[in-house]
Order: structure tokens, then C-alpha cells, then sequence
């Protein structure tokens, strides 16, 4: 049995519906994703590149484990509008703000959910 310290802990999120609000932290230089996974944690994921991609996979730039995150499960890609995300065709589907998108804009304080993972969407500084 492994001690608890070694143990992670994953945020599961309810049925879709209103999303939780989570307290906003410091815009940096890139805009950027903030997955809480406990309380006090957080892990900052840096948009910094034109593409991003997310999934269970380790060939991906944003790893996240679960049975229900698919082995390449969205795209996140910077373009001259703003920060896209799009799902991948994942079985489980890509929510933002609890609604199931395709492709979506993301706007200041978005809240993203892949598999029970919530990540919080922070644009970069002006």
C-alpha cells in the first residue's frame, strides 16, 4: 500500500450544470492552463507554443492520466483571434463551462474539463 503522500488526487466533476468558480491567479507572459489537483496544488500548463496537445499519451504536451482522457484527447491552438481549444474526436468529449464543445474560443477564467480533470484557462498579461 503506498503512503498517503504518494498519493494524487484528481477533482471529479459532477454532471454538467453550473461550474465552480475558481479563484483566478497572476496572468504571465503566455497565456496558460492551471490544473488544481488538490487543494493548494496547482500545476501551470504554458501555452507557449502555436500547438498544444493534450491527452493520456506521454507523446503529448499536456499529460493527463484517466480512464476516460483519450490517448490524444484535444488540441489547443494560439491563432491571431485568441486561444483555441478543439476535441480530438475523444470518446468522453471536451467541455468548457460545462457545455461539450467541438471548437471553441476561450475566454478569461474558462474552465476546462478533460475526464475528471478541470483546468482553468488564464490569458496572458497585456
Amino acid at each position: 500500500m503506498e503512503d498517503d503522500e504518494d498519493v494524487t488526487y484528481t477533482r471529479i466533476i459532477g454532471p454538467p450544470g453550473e461550474p465552480a468558480r475558481i479563484e483566478a491567479p497572476v496572468r504571465q507572459e503566455h497565456p496558460s492552463l492551471i490544473w488544481r489537483p488538490k487543494l493548494g496544488d496547482e500545476q501551470v500548463f504554458l501555452l507557449d507554443r502555436a500547438l498544444i496537445k493534450i491527452g493520456r499519451h506521454d507523446e503529448n504536451d499536456i499529460m493527463l492520466a484517466g480512464p476516460t482522457v483519450s490517448a490524444r484527447h484535444a488540441t489547443v491552438r494560439r491563432e491571431q483571434v485568441g486561444v483555441v481549444i478543439e476535441d480530438e474526436g475523444s470518446l468522453n468529449g471536451t467541455f468548457v463551462n460545462g457545455q461539450r464543445i467541438e471548437q471553441q474560443l476561450l475566454e478569461d477564467g474558462d474552465q476546462v474539463q478533460i475526464g475528471p480533470h478541470l483546468l482553468l484557462f488564464v490569458p496572458a498579461s497585456a
